[in-house]
C-alpha cells in the first residue's frame, strides 16, 4: 500500500508515496482511499487534499498488481470522491496518468504546474477509462477534445490544462503549496456550509432537467434564511467586518 495521510491545520492531505513507480496505485490502495474518504466525511476536518510528493501526483494503477484488484472497489472509490460533501482539491505536478488523471477531474479545485503530464493512458494499454473519466471529462471539455485525448492517450501539460479551463490556478512548482494555503484562506473567509450546499447542487444540477435543478435552488435557499450564518454575514457586512461562521455542516 503506498497511500500516506497527514493532517495539517483544517486539511487532510492525501498522496499516493512510491518514488520508484511515479506514485502508482496499489490495489490495497482502493480499499484504503475509500475508506479514507469516508472517515473525513465524518470528522471535523474541512478539506481534503490530494497531493503531489516526489515531484509526480501518479502515474495511475499498478497493473501488474491490479489485475487482482476489484473494478468495484475502483468505481467505489471514484463515486465517494464524487459525493464527497467536503470540498477537495488536487495539488498536481509530473506524471498524472490513468486512473489518477481522472481523480483530479473530480476534485472541485485543481492546481497544477506547467510540467504537469496529464495523460488518459488507457488506450495506450488496450484498457478503457475507469475512475469515472468517461462521464466527467466530455462535460468539462466538450464530447470532441474528450475523445481526442482519450482514444488517442495523447500526453498534454499543466498549460494546456489551464487552456482547457480544468485548472483553479497554473502554478510554479516552488509556488504550489503557498497557492494551497492561499485558496483554504479564501474558502475559510466563505460560509462552510454554503460552499459545501453550493458543490451539491452543481453536482445534483449536472443530472438534472432546469426544472429539478431550480427546485433544489429554492429548497437550499429557504435553509439558508433561516440558518445563523446568514444573520451573521448580514451583520458582517454592515458593520464592515469578516464573518465569524459556524465552519460546519451542521447548524
Amino acid at each position: 500500500m503506498v497511500l500516506e495521510s497527514n493532517i495539517k491545520e483544517n486539511a487532510l492531505i492525501l498522496s499516493f508515496n512510491s518514488p520508484k513507480t511515479s506514485n502508482s496505485i496499489s490495489a490495497e490502495d482502493w480499499k484504503e482511499l475509500k475508506k479514507q474518504i469516508k472517515d473525513f466525511e465524518k470528522s471535523e476536518i474541512k478539506y481534503l487534499v490530494l497531493n503531489r510528493v516526489n515531484d509526480n501526483f501518479s502515474s495511475g494503477a499498478q497493473l501488474a498488481e491490479n489485475l487482482n484488484a476489484s473494478m468495484e472497489d475502483v468505481s467505489e472509490a471514484s463515486k465517494i470522491l464524487w459525493e464527497c460533501k467536503k470540498p477537495v482539491i488536487s495539488v498536481v505536478d509530473g506524471v498524472c496518468a490513468g486512473a489518477a488523471s481522472n481523480m483530479i477531474l473530480l476534485s472541485d479545485f485543481i492546481i497544477a504546474t506547467p510540467e504537469t503530464r496529464f495523460i488518459e493512458v488507457f488506450a495506450r494499454r488496450g484498457l478503457v477509462v475507469d475512475f469515472s473519466g468517461s462521464w466527467i471529462l466530455p462535460r468539462i471539455i466538450g464530447v470532441q477534445k474528450a475523445k481526442e485525448l482519450m482514444m488517442t492517450a495523447s500526453e498534454v501539460n499543466g498549460e494546456t490544462l489551464d487552456k482547457f479551463g480544468l485548472l483553479y490556478k497554473l502554478s510554479e512548482k516552488a509556488e504550489l503549496d503557498n497557492e494551497l494555503d492561499n485558496l483554504i484562506n479564501l474558502l475559510d473567509k466563505q460560509s462552510f456550509i454554503s460552499i459545501c450546499m453550493i458543490k451539491d447542487q452543481i453536482r445534483k444540477g449536472l443530472n438534472s432537467n432546469f426544472d429539478d435543478s431550480l427546485a433544489n435552488e429554492t429548497v437550499n435557499q429557504n435553509d439558508r434564511f433561516v440558518h445563523s450564518d446568514v444573520m451573521e454575514g448580514m451583520s458582517a457586512f454592515i458593520e464592515k467586518r469578516q464573518p465569524n461562521y459556524k465552519n460546519t455542516l451542521d447548524e
